[in-house]
C-alpha cells in the first residue's frame, strides 16, 4: 500500500489543546442531542474537568451553547463554519447537478462522502425516490471499513496511517477489527481502483489525493455491471472536479 498512497504528517510538536478541543467539538456535533460534560468525558476517555473547560471555551466562542439543565448543544458558530466551508470548497455546489444526472442514468441511490478518521460523513445520500433537499447531509456518520466510500478513501492512505487509526480501536473493541485483514482488503481496493461493499455499493475517489468519494448503491450489483458503473462514476467525479475549478477562478 506504499506506492501512490499519501498521508498527513503530524507536526513535530502537535498542539494537544487544539486536538482535544476539535475532538470535543466533533463529539458535540455528532451527538445530535444535548450532551453533558461528564457523558462526553466518558465517551472521549478524557478527564472530566478538562472536557468541562473545553466545552466552556467552545460556548464562549459561540460554537456551543449551554442549556438550562447544564448540557451542551451546537452553537450558531457551527452553522457559520459549516456554511462557509461548504461554500469555500465548492464541492457540494459542483456535485449536486452531476449527482442528479447520475441518478437519472442509473436509477440507483447515489452517495457523496468524505472521510474523517474512521468514519464517513455523507454530504449527500439519496436516490430517485428522495428529494435532493432531504438527501443533503441526510445520513449519520458511518464506519469507514463498512462503506465503499470509506474503503476507497482509506485505500489511498499509507499502511502506517491506517494502522494508527485502527490499532487502538482493535484494542478497545476486543479485536473486532482485524487490522492486517483490513490492510489486505485495502490493497485489493487500491489495485482494482474502486470500492465494492457487499456487492450493493460501488465507489470511486474524487481527486488525487481524494477530497471525497462518489458511490452508487442498489440491492445487488452484478459483476457484469461493474465496468459501466465505474465508468459512469469516474465521468461524474471528473465533471465535479472541472466544475469546482471553474468556480474557484
Amino acid at each position: 500500500m506504499d506506492e501512490q498512497t499519501y498521508t498527513t504528517r503530524a507536526p513535530a510538536q502537535p498542539n494537544q489543546s487544539l486536538q482535544y478541543g476539535t475532538e470535543c467539538l466533533l463529539q458535540l456535533v455528532s451527538a445530535g442531542r444535548p450532551i453533558g460534560s461528564r457523558e462526553m468525558a466518558r465517551e472521549l476517555k478524557r478527564e472530566h474537568t478538562h472536557v468541562n473547560r473545553l466545552l466552556g471555551t467552545l460556548a464562549y466562542l459561540g460554537l456551543a451553547e449551554r442549556t438550562s439543565d447544564r448540557k451542551y448543544i451546537v452553537g450558531p458558530g457551527i452553522h457559520v463554519l459549516s456554511a462557509m466551508s461548504l461554500r469555500g470548497s465548492h464541492l457540494l455546489t459542483s456535485a449536486l447537478p452531476r449527482i442528479r444526472t447520475l441518478i437519472e442514468k442509473t436509477g440507483m441511490i447515489v452517495a457523496l462522502g468524505v472521510l474523517w478518521r474512521r468514519q464517513v460523513c455523507y454530504l449527500y445520500h439519496g436516490g430517485p425516490e428522495k428529494s435532493m433537499e432531504a438527501a443533503i447531509v441526510g445520513s449519520d456518520l458511518y464506519p469507514a471499513e463498512r462503506s465503499s466510500i470509506g474503503m476507497i478513501m482509506l485505500a489511498q492512505r499509507t499502511k502506517e496511517y491506517v494502522k494508527s487509526l485502527y490499532q487502538e480501536q482493535e484494542k478497545d473493541m476486543g479485536g473486532e477489527i482485524n487490522v492486517n485483514a483490513l490492510l489486505q482488503q485495502l490493497l485489493e481496493v487500491r489495485t482494482q481502483g474502486y470500492g465494492l461493499n457487499d456487492n450493493t455499493s460501488l465507489a470511486v475517489a474524487i481527486g488525487s489525493p481524494p477530497m471525497a468519494a462518489l458511490a452508487v448503491a442498489t440491492d445487488m450489483i452484478t459483476k457484469e455491471e461493474i465496468p459501466l458503473l465505474v465508468k459512469q462514476l469516474h465521468e461524474t467525479a471528473d465533471g465535479i472536479l472541472v466544475d469546482m475549478k471553474n468556480l474557484q477562478k
